[in-house]
């Protein structure tokens, strides 16, 4: 798509003559984690010397991530660790709001079956919830192993994120617990895929939730971006001004849709899941949701910022 096409239905490209009115007009910055600021465990290049740039013109930073795998803390310090400036309360992770959901939102001090990473139930357990399900199972996934499930009677709860180890025993397990009717039924995040460092794509916590919504015929309350609990959370804790406040992401279909229901500006980079064919998709589409996925900017990398904001 040339980008003629894609700036006249908005998705402007990024530049030094625009990056000032940009700048101007916001004080505080949402960034996505996996496709913007590096794959997997490896940086972006760039992307430090970017994230410094935009706090030493005052701007505040914050991390806002889908990824379930880990706690606040633990996203602290891998971002410090590639040369990030990241404490603990700068970070807001779908684990972290699934957690505060279920004892804020739903009051509930029950146990939850996890299907998930460590770093999902540590929030859980965070908040004082206990879990089972994390790891993989200590029997085969096989017909008879699910049919030979005796579920936990303490769990009124499902959570589903990304889970190295899901598979069809898990899925099992989980539709079992969600044939009760009152138990309840959370997803971390709706994301297909996670970009990995070989430009590969992985399956994300939305596939894994894909499989659990069919085998129970349930409809979880999907806590991460784009929808409403993710923004509430972020909003309530970093007190933000929307329309001060710029969304940086690598996917249309969570982070820049999550700008648009929110009343964010917001910038698309192509080092993750989304390209300008994508969005091109997004302009000629007549469905108001679609519209919503029309990016305000977009730039090839984040690390491009440091050249615009220097001159």
């Amino acid at each position: 798509m040339s980008k003629k096409v894609a700036e006249s239905a908005g998705c402007r490209l990024l530049t030094s003559s625009n990056i000032k009115a940009l700048m101007d007009s916001i004080d505080t910055v949402l960034c996505d984690c996996d496709g913007v600021l590096y794959h997997m465990n490896t940086v972006i290049p760039g992307i430090p010397e970017a994230v410094h740039k935009l706090k030493s013109l005052g701007k505040r930073f914050f991390y806002v991530t889908n990824n379930s795998t880990k706690t606040r803390n633990e996203f602290a310090k891998k971002c410090t660790g590639m040369g990030l400036p990241a404490k603990e309360d700068d970070i807001i992770g779908s684990a972290y709001v699934a957690a505060s959901f279920l004892r804020q939102n739903c009051n509930y001090n029950g146990k939850v079956y996890v299907i998930g990473a460590t770093g999902l139930a540590d929030e859980l357990h965070a908040v004082g919830l206990k879990t089972v399900g994390v790891g993989p199972d200590s029997t085969d996934s096989n017909f008879q192993a699910a049919q030979d499930f005796v579920p936990d009677p303490e769990v009124k709860c499902v959570v589903v994120g990304v889970d190295e180890h899901f598979s069809y025993l898990k899925a099992s397990k989980a539709a079992t617990y969600l044939a009760n009717k009152d138990c309840l039924f959370v997803g971390t995040n709706p994301d297909s895929g996670l970009p990995s460092t070989n430009g590969r794509m992985l399956p994300g916590a939305g596939s894994c939730l894909a499989m659990v919504k069919v085998a129970s015929q349930r409809e979880p309350e999907v806590v991460g971006k784009p929808n409403q609990i993710m923004f509430d959370v972020t909003m309530s804790k970093y007190k933000l001004n929307p329309k001060k406040t710029l969304m940086i992401g690598d996917r249309l279909d969570t982070d820049i849709l999550f700008a648009g229901r929110s009343g964010l500006q917001s910038l698309l980079v192509l080092t993750g899941f989304s390209n300008l064919d994508d969005v091109k998709q997004k302009q000629q589409s007549k469905l108001p949701s679609d519209k919503e996925q029309i990016p305000s900017y977009y730039l090839p990398s984040l690390a491009d910022l440091t050249l615009l904001l220097t001159h």
